[in-house]
């Protein structure tokens, strides 16, 4: 006979909302594409991929019905690398652990779940965290760019914040505060800087042919100044010199990369995270369309800083056409101020 979960109260663990029982639930096809991700990028034997992903399936139904029996002392459930489902709980028992794997056995993932106890360090770093977080969005809410929320009761450390490229003095206070506890980036470098990644692997600039000018013709919408650290949108104007309609796919915008005007090495850009709706631009035989232009100034290099210094620079944008080609735009100027 199946057993049944009861939370402290003694009452019925509910139903997961929306949830599909285990019963129902079917082992995916090997040909599946995640199936062969798991085989072939991670190593994992086929039999052992579809086991992987069927249990990752089964998480959810594992963090509500841990989440009813555990109450305030359930803390989050992951997927570790080798597929377990890993559950973190405050002052875990010998009788947590218990429940856990009843839990498992009843969803249907049995000896899929391991316990882990929070660590009080851990636990009061997150407070101290998440006080700080708190203080910058009110203070300071420019300089995020990326962070766990606040309003979780539990994150396991390092965790993760991005700032903006000139906010270097936040990032050396929130590491004083906080040091190994927190992951920091400003802009796209780590804080402090990591020797063996002083430079981003945004600095790799991709491989693609350049507009031809006889073609395309680009230019900028009049001249670009923007101040080192800082994000600004601006327009790039795209010349059909062509007898056929060019469409280019966006997301809304394009973002550019900033290059030595003297190598087109890039060294800079804009490092945060973009909304991907597909957007196109299409200009006519011989009509010219403005695109949206995202402009960063975050450096991929630590001998220039965070960010990209004042002085003159150049930046390019790629373009992603619709007949599948995709070209780099020839270099344009651009002015970086203090």
């Amino acid at each position: 006979m199946e057993g049944h979960l009861v939370t402290d109260s003694g009452s019925p663990v509910p139903k997961a909302a929306g949830r599909r029982p285990a019963s129902d639930r079917q082992r995916p096809d090997p040909n599946d594409p995640v199936v062969q991700y798991v085989v072939h990028a991670e190593g994992f034997p086929l039999e052992r991929a579809v086991e992987m992903i069927y249990v990752q399936g089964h998480a959810g139904n594992v963090a509500d019905a841990a989440r009813a029996v555990l109450g305030e002392r359930f803390c989050e459930v992951r997927i570790e690398h080798d597929g377990h489902i890993l559950v973190t709980v405050r002052d875990l028992t010998d009788a947590d652990d218990d429940a856990l794997q009843e839990i498992a056995r009843v969803c249907g993932v049995d000896g899929w779940v391991r316990a882990r106890r929070a660590d009080p360090a851990d636990l009061l770093a997150w407070e101290q965290c998440r006080h700080e977080l708190v203080r910058l969005r009110t203070e300071h809410p420019e300089a995020l760019t990326g962070y766990p929320g606040p309003d979780s009761d539990y994150q396991q450390p390092p965790f993760r914040i991005d700032l903006a490229p000139w906010a270097v003095d936040v990032a050396a206070d929130l590491h004083e505060r906080l040091g190994d506890f927190v992951e920091l980036r400003v802009g796209a470098l780590s804080y402090p800087l990591d020797p063996d990644r002083a430079v981003s692997s945004g600095s790799d600039r991709p491989a693609n042919p350049l507009a031809d000018p006889s073609q395309i013709r680009i230019e900028l919408d009049g001249p670009l100044s923007i101040a080192s650290g800082h994000t600004t949108t601006h327009g790039l104007l795209l010349t059909n010199l062509t007898d056929d309609t060019v469409t280019v796919h966006t997301n809304g915008q394009l973002t550019a990369q900033i290059a030595d005007p003297s190598t087109g090495r890039a060294v800079g850009g804009y490092t945060g995270a973009q909304i991907s709706p597909l957007i196109r631009f299409t200009a006519a035989p011989g009509h010219t369309v403005r695109i949206p232009l995202l402009v960063g100034t975050s450096s991929y290099d630590a001998d220039l800083g965070y960010a990209v210094p004042a002085g003159r620079w150049a930046l390019f944008a790629t373009l992603e056409l619709r007949d599948g080609r995709t070209l780099n735009t020839p270099l344009q100027p651009l002015t970086v101020t203090e």
